[in-house]
């Protein structure tokens, strides 16, 4: 009689053991419709960040890349580029330094592939073919402002002789990210009378366009500079002669160069080829300004900012008239186009009194 409680409770956890297994097999090894199948590695909000940068041509705001990112593009530029390796930054360290900029104090966009301004152990170079040499990860060009003069927002020729000297530095090393920066705007009161801040914002829409047709990528580091209320660059964001950057101003600018990066995975070919010892940049192949004719000075290689606090207006400036939108037309000035100083690679720019570009 006692075998009979026995059998009814192994029944019982047998029936319960057989329900529990079929429970689990219908849970996790059956097979289900593919629609109802839940999709687990789907992409994180920082990967769908990315997809979004890498789309567009103007680059997005991201988290500060860092020092790294700063040091690992090569500058290329006029002499507010060649005021890099000569401030500082919080850190009492220099923006960047011979290693990683090619500068020249007046030079425009149209010599890139001509002024031999960079020195290596093996010889002098044109920026087109340095990079070639130096392979950099990244390029960062910053060209125009000595290509301006008048009001004419016209800027067909600047961008056919800007866009055939970017395409031969691409081709020169492919590998590298090109990134074009804007032309920075200049402060409401300028020595400069030739250059105009609405011929600095139709360019710069040029520039953007330019880089929607070749696939580069444009840096807009203009809206970090500039005052919206004004229309013209911030207090303090530049020197006292309107033009070039203060070191206020350079601070901002870099803090927008790095939280607005282009990363993504190494393309150059590894390991890199040998590079020549770099001895830097001729800074001062020109004597004379394109911008106003005169004869170039020493201070804008180790240029004394002057405090915001302390920023003054020249006398003989006169006041700012309101800035009309880039898309109306204010004149019909010509504007040049191509280098109007000769490059005197043997004569270095002589000392006097006034600014320069």
């Amino acid at each position: 009689m006692k075998i009979i409680p026995v059998l009814l409770i192994m029944s019982m956890i047998t029936c319960t053991t057989m329900a529990a297994l079929h429970f689990i097999n219908q849970a996790f090894f059956s097979d289900q419709p593919a629609e109802e199948k839940k999709i687990v590695n789907t992409p994180s909000p920082s990967a769908e960040s990315e997809e979004v940068q890498q789309d567009g041509v103007r680059l997005k705001e991201t988290k500060d890349a860092g020092r790294s990112y700063q040091d690992e593009t090569l500058y290329l530029g006029d002499s507010n580029t060649v005021r890099f390796m000569n401030s500082e930054d919080e850190d009492g360290e220099t923006f960047t330094n011979e290693k990683n900029t090619i500068a020249v104090v007046g030079m425009g966009a149209g010599a890139i592939d001509s002024l031999e301004c960079e020195q290596l152990s093996t010889g002098t170079f044109t920026m087109v073919e340095a990079v070639s040499y130096l392979q950099p990860k990244r390029i960062l060009v910053t060209f125009g402002t000595n290509n301006l003069g008048g009001t004419s927002t016209d800027a067909e020729a600047f961008i056919s002789t800007y866009s055939s000297q970017l395409e031969e530095l691409h081709e020169s090393y492919p590998y590298a990210d090109l990134i074009v920066n804007s032309i920075p705007p200049i402060a409401p009161y300028s020595i400069y009378t030739k250059v105009h801040i609405e011929q600095i914002a139709a360019w710069n829409e040029a520039i953007e366009k330019m880089c929607e047709e070749h696939k580069w990528k444009y840096l807009n580091s203009y809206e970090a500079l500039i005052d919206q209320t004004s229309g013209y660059a911030k207090q303090g964001y530049m020197d006292t002669d309107g033009l070039h950057f203060s070191q206020e101003g350079m601070k901002v600018l870099f803090h927008y160069y790095r939280t607005h990066a282009w990363t993504h995975e190494e393309t150059r070919p590894m390991p890199l080829q040998e590079i020549p010892e770099i001895i830097g940049p001729l800074t001062t192949l020109y004597k004379t300004n394109p911008l106003n004719n005169q004869t170039f000075t020493q201070d804008v290689l180790k240029p004394t900012f002057t405090p915001s606090s302390e920023e003054t207006i020249p006398a003989s400036t006169p006041v700012p008239t309101p800035v009309p939108s880039p898309s109306e037309p204010v004149g019909t000035t010509s504007s040049p186009e191509t280098e109007t100083a000769a490059p005197e690679a043997s004569a270095p720019a002589s000392e006097g009194s006034s600014s320069e570009q």
